[in-house]
C-alpha cells in the first residue's frame, strides 16, 4: 500500500514505482480525495508503456500514476 498527497494547487505529479525483486500481481486499487470528493473503487488494470502500469523486464515491475493536483491517493497492489 501507498498513500501520497499531493499539495500542488494546479499541477498533477506523473510518478513511477519500479520494484526490483518483486512484481505486480492483478490490478491495482486506487482511492482519492480530490479537493474534497472522494472516490474509491476504481481499478487499475495492467497496461502497455502508455498507461497506468508498464510491463518491465522479466514482469511486470512498473507502476506509473499521476497524482491529481491538491490530493490525497491510496493505492493498493498485491505483489508477487
Amino acid at each position: 500500500m501507498v498513500n501520497v498527497v499531493n499539495r500542488h494547487r494546479d499541477q498533477a505529479i506523473e510518478t513511477e514505482f519500479e520494484l526490483e525483486d518483486k512484481q505486480f500481481e492483478g490490478p491495482v486499487e486506487a482511492a482519492e480525495v480530490k479537493r474534497s470528493r472522494y472516490q474509491v473503487g476504481e481499478q487499475l488494470r495492467f497496461h502497455d508503456s502508455e498507461g497506468g502500469l508498464a510491463p518491465g523486464k522479466g514482469g511486470r515491475r512498473k507502476l506509473r500514476y499521476s497524482f491529481p493536483a491538491h490530493s490525497y491517493t491510496m493505492l493498493k497492489a498485491k505483489l508477487a
